[in-house]
């Protein structure tokens, strides 16, 4: 029996991948594991993610486990860049800051997923690959309130920042609310 399945998954395996492409993808795994074991095990980072912030020293944005806003690396436009799409949001319920929303007191964060079939320019990385930035097409997550017609879960390329509820304001968004007051804080000189 046991051997019978080791013969399947064999077989399965030898289909979907080639044996560069196996072995490549188990060498970064293993870099992953030295390089932050217990992130990579426990967070929805890519193993390409937790090595490429090993090049960020000290308390770097880039390895907080966040993305980065879209206006950082979008020339200043707070929207979802043409390779990528709405794919979800989140409300920070005690905005204190005094950048965008601070009348509100209450921030949306919209997530922007890469659209399957398209690629992050740069890959997974730091946004504008500098470690003061949050990083970008790292992380594989979506909240799914918005555009659930469009199958799968992809990278987040960025974050875009709403004083609204998006659901308000987008049809193909639910109500659905997600809270996290730990972003409350997040900023960038852009928004």
């Amino acid at each position: 029996m046991v051997d019978r399945l080791v013969e399947l998954t064999a077989g399965v395996l030898e289909r979907k991948t080639s044996r560069h492409g196996f072995l490549a993808r188990a060498a970064l795994a293993g870099s992953a594991l030295v390089v932050a074991p217990v992130r990579f095990l426990v967070k929805p980072e890519s193993a390409y993610g937790v090595v490429t912030c090993a090049k960020c020293s000290g308390r770097s944005k880039c390895c907080d486990g966040w993305t980065e806003f879209c206006c950082t690396m979008n020339n200043g436009v707070n929207a979802c860049p043409p390779y990528s799409y709405i794919a979800g949001w989140w409300k920070c319920t005690s905005y204190k800051g005094s950048k965008l929303c601070a009348d509100e007191g209450v921030r949306y964060y919209v997530d922007c997923n890469r659209r399957p079939g398209r690629r992050c320019p740069g890959g997974c990385r730091c946004a504008n690959n500098d470690c003061r930035n949050r990083k970008t097409c790292c992380t594989t997550f979506r909240y799914g309130q918005c555009n659930t017609d469009q199958g799968g879960t992809t990278e987040v390329v960025c974050r875009v920042i709403m004083c609204v509820n998006p659901c308000a304001v987008y049809d193909f968004c639910d109500c659905t609310e997600k809270v996290n007051n730990a972003t409350c804080s997040h900023e960038a000189p852009c928004l």
